[in-house]
């Protein structure tokens, strides 16, 4: 072990595996808190495929934009770019506007789709809202999100009187769990608080018993 340790390459393979576990590192905080949504995961996928691309030629490097591109495909990707379009920081924002399917036409078919899947029936005026969202037209601005500290349940349930079929959607969309990790921390929580009552409910019922 210390002749390994001693070696120069031994650190700089460190090196190489730090500068490849970071962005992993970075992307497992972000999808751990609790406001954690859709969005964040396509943010990552985009973060991962930048980070590999930029490193040097190598079967590394191929072989994990392959993963990549695999689990992208596993994805309901409409789901997804809805969850990027529908946030008012980003809109179309960072997608290639050359790309066929990404338009508001398209995304005005997705929406349709799943309004109807998720609620049972044709919506009415979701396109028109669509519409005036593309636009920016009051309240659909980024200084009105700003007020509500990012929350963006809260901003499309606040709009709802603006746009009621789109901001139902949204906000269906928008409360889509993507981990279970607030969730294994309120169990773990909750251990502390149930562990010592029951430990004081068992001996109770031993000394009841004898």
């Amino acid at each position: 072990m210390k002749s390994t340790i001693d070696r120069d390459s031994f650190w700089d393979s460190l090196i190489v595996l730090r500068d490849i576990l970071h962005p992993f590192c970075r992307a497992l905080d972000l999808m751990q808190r609790d406001k954690a949504r859709l969005h964040n995961v396509l943010h990552s996928f985009a973060f991962f495929m930048q980070v590999f691309k930029e490193l040097e030629q190598s079967q590394f490097k191929t072989k994990m934009i392959s993963r990549l591109e695999r689990r992208w495909g596993t994805w309901e990707q409409p789901l997804l770019l809805l969850s990027f379009i529908l946030h008012p920081r980003y809109r179309l924002n960072y997608f290639d506007q050359t790309q066929p399917y990404i338009n508001f036409t398209h995304i005005g078919a997705w929406l349709c789709y799943y309004y109807k899947a998720w609620f049972g029936n044709e919506p009415n005026h979701l396109l028109f809202e669509l519409e005036e969202y593309k636009q920016k037209k009051y309240p659909f601005t980024e200084k009105t999100f700003k007020q509500f500290k990012d929350d963006i349940i809260f901003w499309w349930s606040h709009n709802s009187g603006a746009a009621p079929e789109l901001s139902r959607i949204a906000c269906q969309l928008f409360s889509i769990c993507v981990t279970t990790a607030s969730v294994e921390r309120l169990f773990s929580t909750m251990g502390f608080f149930h562990s010592p009552l029951r430990n004081r409910l068992g001996v109770s019922i031993v000394k009841s018993i004898c």
